[in-house]
C-alpha cells in the first residue's frame, strides 16, 4: 500500500507512533534523520514548523534501495508492541495507513528524505521537504545509512560512543525537557 499526506512538523520533528502515546524518554540514539524509541520513532526534519510531504509504503519484505532523487536514506529497526504503528499527522485530520502489516513485533523502517537543507529551523507554509517511509516486518538488525549527508554524518559522530543494540526492556523515563534538549543538541539547535 502506498499513500501520501502533508504532515505537521513542530520543533523539527514528527513522530511514528505505536498506539496512542509517544514516549520521548525512550529515544536511545539518532542518526540525524531517524531516532528509534522503545516503540515508534522520531523523524528529524530540516524545518522547525510547518508541513512536510510524507509518503508511506507498507511491504512484506525489504525492497531494493533506490536512491533516485533522494538526498538522504537511512533505515533502522523499530518495535511495535501494539501492532498499530503509524505516522502521526499532527494537526492534519487525514491519516496514513498503519505501517504494521503483521501486527505487533519488529519492523524495519527505511526513511528517504529530500529538502531538509532548504529552510533549516525555519517555518514553511507549503511542503518543501519530502519523505518516503517504507516499512516491512523484520527482526532487529543494526541501522544502515544508504545515502548520507552532513547532518547524518554529524549525528553519527556525535553518537559514536552510544550503544545502539537491541533494547532488552523499555528505558527508564528521564524527563521530557531533558530528552527534548538532547534531541535539539543532536540537531545543533540548542
Amino acid at each position: 500500500m502506498d499513500m501520501s499526506l502533508a504532515v505537521s512538523v513542530n520543533d523539527g520533528l514528527f513522530s511514528i507512533s505505536d498506539g496512542e502515546t509517544v514516549d520521548v524518554n525512550s529515544t536511545r540514539w539518532s542518526n540525524g534523520l531517524l531516532a528509534p524509541m522503545d516503540s515508534g520513532a522520531w523523524i528529524l526534519t530540516g524545518i522547525h514548523t510547518g508541513p512536510v510531504s510524507v509518503r508511506t509504503q507498507v511491504l512484506d519484505q525489504a525492497p531494493p534501495v533506490e536512491t533516485g532523487s533522494w538526498e538522504e536514506i537511512v533505515e533502522a529497526s523499530v518495535h511495535s508492541p501494539d501492532g498499530a504503528m503509524f505516522v502521526d499527522p499532527g494537526y492534519v485530520t487525514d491519516e496514513l495507513p498503519y505501517l504494521t502489516a503483521r501486527g505487533p513485533g519488529w519492523y524495519r523502517l527505511r526513511v528517504h528524505a529530500t529538502g531538509r537543507t532548504h529552510n533549516p529551523d525555519g517555518t514553511d507554509h507549503d511542503p518543501v521537504e519530502q519523505y518516503l517511509i517504507t516499512a516491512w516486518p523484520q527482526e532487529w538488525t543494526e541501522q544502515a545509512v544508504h545515502l548520507t549527508s552532513t547532518a547524518i554524518e554529524d549525528a553519527l559522530a556525535a553518537h559514536a560512543g552510544e550503544p545502539r543494540g537491541k533494547p532488552a526492556a523499555p528505558a527508564p523515563a528521564a524527563g521530557v525537557s531533558a530528552e527534548r534538549a538532547r534531541l535539539l543538541r543532536h540537531l545543533g539547535r540548542e
